[in-house]
């Protein structure tokens, strides 16, 4: 692992603000909905024929808490599993938040992907190396005839 520089530091972190900011939100809402008996009973559950259209049950919502607070833990201490814990999380709240969720998401999965976050993180960067057939063939063992 090789050291960073301050700035490079300082900007990795800067990138990583906005999942943070937007993971406490997300965290905070399912919190208070999982302590709240009422939240969401309105639209607890909508009937569309046999179709049955809701909001995920109780038991589900520790999970997604759990998902969004491991991801912020991940974040905190600069590990390199945040990554795709952290994109699991922005997937299930596209899903769940749908229009919302999926604007948000959208924006934030580029963070995720900048190379600065990815050092910030410690994320394994694979380089791409363009040793890999020059030819544009597909088969470099293929005979010319």
């Amino acid at each position: 692992m090789e050291e960073l520089k301050k700035e490079e530091l300082e900007k990795g972190k800067k990138v990583i603000e906005g999942p943070m900011i937007y993971f406490w939100v997300i965290a905070v809402i399912v919190g208070i909905s999982l302590f709240s008996l009422n939240f969401g009973d309105w639209m607890r559950s909508i009937h569309i024929g046999p179709i049955e259209i809701g909001l995920p049950s109780q038991n589900s919502s520790f999970l997604f808490l759990g998902l969004y607070v491991a991801a912020l833990v991940g974040l905190y201490i600069r590990k390199g599993w945040a990554v795709p814990v952290g994109r699991a999380g922005l997937v299930v709240s596209m899903v769940v938040f749908f229009p919302v969720g999926t604007i948000f998401g959208a924006i934030l999965w580029k963070r995720f992907n900048d190379p600065l976050a990815k050092k910030y993180l410690n994320y394994e960067i694979k380089e791409e190396t363009n040793e890999t057939n020059l030819s544009g063939n597909g088969n470099e063992n293929q005979k010319n005839n």
